[in-house]
């Protein structure tokens, strides 16, 4: 979903959770995944196959 673009507001309510639930997902993926934006996502994403 991150990579469409949806704010974490727009991923709360796709996905029917609390809009801090979804920015508390979204900073442990960006956590885990050494990345700290949304763009840097975006990118790693696009190099894995």
């Amino acid at each position: 979903m991150i990579a469409a673009g949806p704010s974490n507001k727009q991923i709360a309510r796709k996905l029917d959770i609390s809009q801090n639930t979804a920015k508390f997902h979204v900073t442990s993926l960006f956590n885990k995944l050494g990345i700290n934006s949304r763009a840097q996502a975006v990118a790693l994403q696009q190099r894995i196959p």
